[in-house]
């Protein structure tokens, strides 16, 4: 009878022992394995992370501003200089943009010719809607420091400031970003 009872305890014990085992990593792991990925990704790519935007706007070798959002940007061009119009409140985006990934081998995610998007999507400047695709808070603060048409960034995104599908994987992506102002 004693040998019954120890079975079942023992099987009742191993039971749990087993189920209490798990391979999934919580959110703070991701977190933390996100951090780590772009700090290697910055050691990889000789990135100088400064803490203010050039005052005379010549940007050094790889100089990317780390903003309090945690958003990473490297201006390159400042846009048209022949047209007036900026961004502000309200007006009309259209975001083209090559999406890679930060690990050793990178991998284009996305690619911005017009033969893979010939009706661009677009979003509302100061309108934050997560139905929109191509919205996300890190857009938009790109778009405020952007800010003429035609100009250009290379921004690193944490998953925080992503995109929705970003944020559930907790993945950080890369991007080669321009921006058109449409009246």
């Amino acid at each position: 009878m004693k040998r019954i009872y120890f079975l079942i305890y023992f099987t009742i014990l191993t039971g749990l022992l087993v189920s209490s085992c798990s391979d999934t990593a919580t959110y703070a792991e991701l977190l933390s394995s996100e951090k780590t990925l772009i700090k290697e990704y910055i050691k990889r790519n000789g990135i100088n992370v400064i803490n203010s935007f050039p005052a005379d706007s010549v940007w050094g070798p790889n100089d990317y501003v780390l903003t309090s959002s945690g958003l990473y940007i490297r201006i390159e061009n400042y846009g048209s200089t022949k047209d007036t119009v900026t961004v502000t409140s309200g007006c009309t985006i259209v975001p083209r943009y090559e999406k890679y990934t930060l690990e050793a081998v990178s991998d284009t995610i996305s690619d911005w010719s017009t033969i893979d998007f010939p009706y661009p999507e677009t979003f509302v400047y100061g309108t934050t809607s997560t139905t929109i695709p191509t919205s996300c808070t890190a857009f938009q603060e790109a778009a405020y420091y952007l800010h003429k048409n035609d100009a250009e960034a290379r921004i690193i995104v944490t998953s925080k400031i992503g995109f929705n599908a970003d944020m559930l994987s907790v993945t950080p992506y890369g991007y080669h970003l321009k921006i058109k102002i449409q009246k």
